[in-house]
């Protein structure tokens, strides 16, 4: 059996990004119940994203279970996770706005470079 990867669509790792983005941002902005309702509504829009890329591509999409893969979710967890802590402790209780855009800037940045993770996976194996 031949071990074949697919590449996620070219909007994957964008959309992925800009929801997780966004979910950073309206954390800081919106009262805590709808913050977490949003972090829930969002969490449920990544995996119908991921979903729908994992269709078009025709298989799942892919992270490699290498070292490349494992470290890019990892890395992509503690900027989501850290960033949301830094949110709540910072921004919350009237802190600078500007930090949460940050955050969100650096949480695309970091998803978005799944691209070049998944390209490196691919041009390793072949």
């Amino acid at each position: 059996m031949t071990d074949r990867q697919i590449a996620a669509p070219w909007w994957y790792y964008a959309t992925t990004g800009a929801i997780a983005g966004t979910a950073v941002v309206t954390t800081a902005l919106l009262p805590q119940q709808l913050a977490s309702l949003f972090l829930v509504a969002a969490a449920l829009l990544v995996g119908a994203t991921s979903r729908i890329a994992g269709k078009v591509s025709g298989t799942r999409l892919p992270i490699s279970a290498g070292a490349g893969g494992v470290g890019y979710l990892a890395a992509l967890a503690v900027a989501i996770i850290g960033s949301l802590v830094v949110v709540w402790t910072v921004v919350r209780p009237g802190g600078p706005s500007w930090l949460a855009w940050a955050l969100a800037a650096l949480v695309f940045v970091v998803a978005l470079s799944g691209t070049w993770v998944a390209k490196a996976g691919r041009a390793t194996q072949t």
